[in-house]
């Protein structure tokens, strides 16, 4: 299957204490400038695509939840979307609210997943039968520990989740934290990929805040503790004046993790399509070996074709740009920038080697 493993789920519920029901969104106590300029972008970008289904001005969980399931059923270049999951923010064990600007609960999400599943299962066209969501959890370890043991279990024990993800930064998740060993182990035993974001996070105010959290470096505990990680971003900055270039250093420490022949470490390409990163695309082609790399879109982060102009960047053909541009289903749009860049075909199936997939049924 041609997966994308990097695709965020998102919502308008407004009570915190609903999550299982509903995608938590509560930014207006904790905006940064610069989120809400994204949030009302990001806002903008869904409704001109068709996301607001009742014209209502406003996008609700479920109307997100059915544009994604239309994206998904039409692409042509996509089998398979791991939806993403979001625990909040927890501080000294404890929820912090304010703090949580997005939360994405494991109940609410792995049942959402079933529910779409479903409804491919029930189309009458065969192709769309072929294809399938599945579920990326996401549990801090920052959660009190009795908190934390029933959360893992659930996820590791009662879902078909197939990778777990943190966002270090705006979760406030200090990977080194010695503390954190039992939960890498825990991940381990059962074979469940540590996604992790790496690099500036711009999405959320804490982000902005703790990007210190974010460096590549500190993938080092979960990688000794025998995770498998994947890496988001390959590490590249989101702007290349203000942001350090660490990519070739996070390469570095990619060969420096993966010797010996065994995989542990990847680097997924999500958003790599954006403006401020098309420079850096011949690079990531040219050094990185593409069984190390797993497609990813970082859907609704933008995925415009504009900047990929022909003769320009790498050795884009104007056929190329053209059949891009007109491209009208977003994960295709990515696909086909990543492809006309040089990335192999391989980087869409590479998933299936590192994600936990439930077995097929006897």
């Amino acid at each position: 299957m041609k997966f994308d493993i990097h695709f965020h789920m998102l919502g308008n519920g407004k009570e915190i204490t609903e999550v299982d029901e509903d995608v938590y969104l509560g930014m207006d106590d904790n905006h940064h400038w610069f989120t809400r300029i994204l949030a009302n972008l990001l806002d903008k970008e869904l409704k001109l695509m068709g996301a607001d289904f009742d014209k209502s001005g406003e996008i609700s969980t479920c109307e997100y939840l059915a544009f994604t399931y239309g994206l998904l059923a039409t692409s042509e270049e996509i089998d398979a979307l791991v939806l993403l999951a979001l625990d909040g923010v927890y501080e000294d064990g404890k929820l912090d609210k304010r703090k949580t600007d997005l939360m994405i609960s494991n109940r609410f999400l792995s049942e959402k997943v079933k529910i779409l599943n479903a409804h491919l299962q029930a189309e009458d066209d065969p192709k769309k039968r072929e294809k399938r969501f599945f579920f990326g959890a996401s549990v801090s370890p920052n959660r009190k520990e009795d908190d934390l043991r029933q959360e893992l279990a659930f996820v590791l024990e009662e879902t078909d989740a197939v990778l777990m993800k943190l966002i270090p930064s705006t979760q406030h998740i200090r990977l080194r934290n010695a503390g954190h060993k039992g939960f890498f182990e825990a991940l381990r035993k059962a074979g469940m990929p540590l996604l992790c974001h790496v690099g500036p996070e711009y999405s959320f105010p804490e982000g902005i805040q703790n990007k210190q959290l974010d460096h590549f470096r500190h993938l080092e505990h979960p990688l000794d503790c025998g995770v498998t990680v994947i890496a988001a971003h390959c590490a590249t900055p989101v702007f290349p004046v203000v942001d350090p270039n660490t990519t070739k250093d996070f390469l570095t420490f990619m060969k420096e993790r993966n010797a010996g022949g065994r995989t542990r470490l990847y680097a997924d390409t999500s958003a790599l399509s954006l403006a401020t990163r098309t420079h850096l695309i011949p690079g990531i082609v040219k050094e990185f070996p593409p069984e190390w790399l797993v497609h990813g879109s970082d859907f609704p982060i933008p995925i415009d074709g504009w900047p990929h102009l022909p003769w320009v960047t790498h050795d884009m053909t104007p056929a190329e740009y053209t059949e891009i541009v007109r491209t009208k289903n977003p994960l295709d749009r990515d696909v086909r920038i990543k492809r006309a860049h040089g990335f192999s075909k391989t980087i869409l199936e590479n998933a299936e080697k590192v994600l936990r997939l439930p077995k097929p049924p006897l």
